[in-house]
């Protein structure tokens, strides 16, 4: 079985993602790493949500007024039912998952752990804590999480897990299985890791039961395949791609990116770079739209177009988007960072406040 081949091959790997070293000054988050501009004001500004890999505080992610207090409803509600059955799985899930929608790592992190030591053969406890260790910048931690994750579940059929679904999910029907190596690929992308990225992407691929699926794991297979030295099965990928594949809306970005990358659309019907998104549901598209530009770019040799689309990209405060974590850790590394994995540190947020969202109290 596909998933068993790598599975195995990384725990041969060791899970060995700590070896390179940074060149930041780990002792202290707020130490700026040579060649690094000081903090502008408005950075300084703010409760920290989450840190680059070079220590950069990442602020509390702009939604319009609407959004902001839904958001704030569904995590009081998922927050008041964990309370109330904590002897049962799926309010763990649920409130780690409200917590991640709004934005709070360090919390979804806590509650994530306490419902892994309550029940440690739960796969999706796993794959959220991954999904959080990401947007944390933690990496080397994610994959393990996906890793434990995908054993969880690995020789199961169609498995959907137990959270509620939205109408695009529904649309899309990705399953468990799915999820786990998409995010695991960003991870060990992250790292700069593209020959385990496009395998996972790969594995993604072979968990795609549709068009919509395909075009999702195809946008991130290609570019990491293209990365890893492996440009015939990229360009494999991008002979597939039709404008006319029936796909869902929610998946047009990621169909668009493809046509790009083949020549079929230019960037300027792709998207504008500088105009930034307003929420998180503009920022979706757009980011998806805007690595692309960055990826071609980069494979284009095309050195400072790659470099100010990255800028621009992440220049939007919208910074638990996957493309964004994506063209954060390219930037870092063509400024000369390699990553290794970042010390846990506690956030500006307070460990007290997190306990008391635990807790019940605001």
């Amino acid at each position: 079985m596909v998933v068993k081949k790598w599975f195995s091959g990384l725990v041969l790997l060791g899970i060995i993602l700590t070896s390179d070293s940074c060149k930041q000054d780990s002792k202290s988050s707020g130490s700026q790493a040579q060649g690094v501009a000081a903090p502008t004001e408005s950075e300084l500004a703010g409760e920290t949500f989450a840190v680059t890999v070079d220590g950069k505080r990442l602020l509390r992610i702009p939604e319009p007024d609407s959004i902001v207090k839904k958001n704030k409803a569904d995590v009081d509600a998922a927050r008041m039912n964990y309370l109330g059955h904590l002897t049962e799985v799926k309010p763990y899930l649920n409130y780690g998952a409200q917590c991640l929608k709004s934005g709070l790592v360090e919390n979804a992190l806590q509650v994530l752990g306490k419902g892994i030591e309550q029940f440690p053969n739960t796969a999706e406890l796993y794959y959220l804590r991954g999904i959080a260790s990401v947007e944390a910048r933690q990496f080397g931690a994610a994959v393990n999480d996906f890793w434990k994750a995908g054993k969880g579940i690995e020789g199961q059929k169609d498995v959907k897990g137990m959270l509620d679904k939205t109408e695009d999910e529904k649309k899309i029907n990705a399953t468990l299985h799915y999820e786990i190596y998409k995010w695991m690929g960003l991870a060990f992308q992250a790292q700069g890791d593209f020959s385990n990225a496009e395998k996972m992407f790969e594995v993604c691929t072979d968990f795609s039961t549709n068009p919509d699926l395909h075009c999702m794991s195809y946008y991130w297979q290609y570019q990491a395949y293209k990365r890893s030295g492996r440009g015939k099965e990229a360009d494999q990928i991008l002979e597939s791609v039709d404008p006319k594949m029936f796909i869902s809306q929610v998946t047009k970005p990621y169909l668009d990116a493809l046509l790009y990358y083949k020549g079929v659309i230019s960037e300027s019907e792709l998207v504008d770079l500088n105009k930034l998104p307003q929420s998180s549901n503009e920022a979706r598209e757009w980011s998806i739209k805007a690595y692309a530009v960055a990826v071609k770019a980069f494979l284009e040799n095309k050195d400072v177009k790659y470099k100010e689309s990255l800028e621009k990209i992440i220049a939007s405060p919208y910074w638990n988007q996957m493309p964004y974590i994506a063209a954060e850790a390219d930037l870092h590394k063509l400024k000369g960072y390699d990553y290794k994995q970042m010390e846990t540190k506690e956030l500006n947020s307070g460990t007290k406040k997190s306990n008391d969202l635990l807790k019940g109290k605001k």
